[in-house]
């Protein structure tokens, strides 16, 4: 079967990180061939694979690497831990619809990376291409593989015979699929009675691209760079599929009603305990209160799903309007300092502010907020 989707190399051009401390996607190399040979060499790592052989040879590894891993039809990533190559995960679409694999050295089994690992690169292929569905499978006997797929959202689809290599003998493979749609369905999603904040996908980056382009949005804001383009609007999608969620995350904005952007929210990590908070909105949405609106219900998710005690953020001394927004949520100023914007190599003065967590929620419980 001819190949049915290609991947921009671009995808891996930077290491992706996931939910497991520690743990990384990155490109794979010519370097992990001999790390390959050593997973894959034991039996019990290679069993549960369709078509690795046993014993596994530097050639295989070698091959591998050279031939499959580095065509655009098979988005591969090395899983790191703590510096180490691991194991790796991939989407194959080479001979039919994008498949997604897996294996992981015995070594690094029972601490969750396969699954960490796993989730990175679906969210990664889902939110940065136009993939429309993912399919995978597992051996009838490997529990563990079907646990991974069932938490990633991955439904039963049928059981056929394949041949593994490794085996030397047929088994049986029950086949799971998860559409685009299910996924979406799954990402975290942050309302208000005006509002639906969503993690950006491909599908957003023309109006985002079209949004932020504004003059005065560049002007009000120190981190996106000036002028804005559909490849910056792209780039800044990929970046935020690379991001380790919870403990950073990035959210269109969009009118309930009509389905229109107006902007972006997120959080960052920021010193140990602790998010940053950042947002923008386009110029024709400003002044109806949308920001402080967005602000509360994400710094509420924030502190809910990172376990953060405190957030900051910062705005250009000029921004009064952001500087409202913050003191409206609860921020308290801190003083001033200089942040370096995007592309032009110079600095622009922002105010910091701090809010601890336990003043938010008093805040929330108290319904003690400035007016929106």
């Amino acid at each position: 079967m001819p190949a049915s989707f290609s991947f921009e190399d671009s995808l891996l051009e930077k290491s992706c990180a996931t939910a497991a401390a520690g743990v990384t996607l990155r490109r794979i190399a010519a370097a992990d061939a001999d790390a390959m040979v050593l997973g894959l060499s034991d039996l019990a790592v290679a069993r549960n694979l369709i078509a690795v052989p046993h014993p596994y040879r530097i050639e295989d590894a070698r091959e591998f690497i050279a031939g499959p891993a580095a065509s655009p039809h098979m988005l591969c990533a090395a899983i790191e831990v703590e510096g180490l190559f691991a194991g790796c995960v991939a989407i194959d679409a080479m001979t039919g619809a994008p498949e997604l694999g897996y294996w992981l050295a015995a070594s690094f089994h029972g601490r969750g990376i396969g699954s960490a690992a796993a989730h990175a690169l679906v969210d990664l292929a889902f939110a940065a291409t136009r993939l429309p569905a993912i399919v995978s499978g597992h051996f009838f006997d490997n529990a563990v593989s079907a646990a991974v797929l069932a938490k990633l959202g991955f439904r039963r689809t049928g059981i056929v015979e394949t041949r593994s290599r490794a085996r030397a003998e047929t088994v049986r493979l029950v086949t799971m699929a998860l559409a685009r749609d299910d996924w979406a369905l799954a990402r975290t999603i942050v309302e208000t009675p005006r509002l639906v904040m969503a993690q950006p996908t491909l599908a957003d980056a023309d109006e985002i691209a079209l949004l932020a382009a504004d003059r005065s949005l560049g002007l009000m804001t120190a981190a996106i760079p000036k002028p804005f383009t559909l490849e910056d609007a792209r780039a800044f999608v990929l970046s935020s599929a690379r991001r380790a969620r919870p403990a950073s995350m990035t959210f269109t904005i969009r009118m309930r009603a009509t389905g229109a952007l107006v902007g972006g929210i997120g959080w960052s990590e920021a010193e140990r305990g602790a998010v940053e908070l950042g947002y923008w909105l386009g110029a024709d949405h400003r002044g109806r209160g949308l920001a402080t609106e967005a602000a509360r219900v994400v710094l509420d998710a924030a502190f809910e799903l990172t376990g953060a005690t405190a957030a900051t953020a910062r705005c250009r001394v000029a921004n009064l309007a952001s500087r409202g927004v913050l003191e409206r949520c609860g921020f308290q100023w801190e003083g001033a300092s200089l942040v370096r914007t995007p592309g032009s190599g110079g600095s622009v003065a922002v105010d910091v502010f701090r809010l601890d967590r336990d003043v938010f929620c008093s805040l929330k419980a108290w319904g003690q907020g400035a007016p929106a």
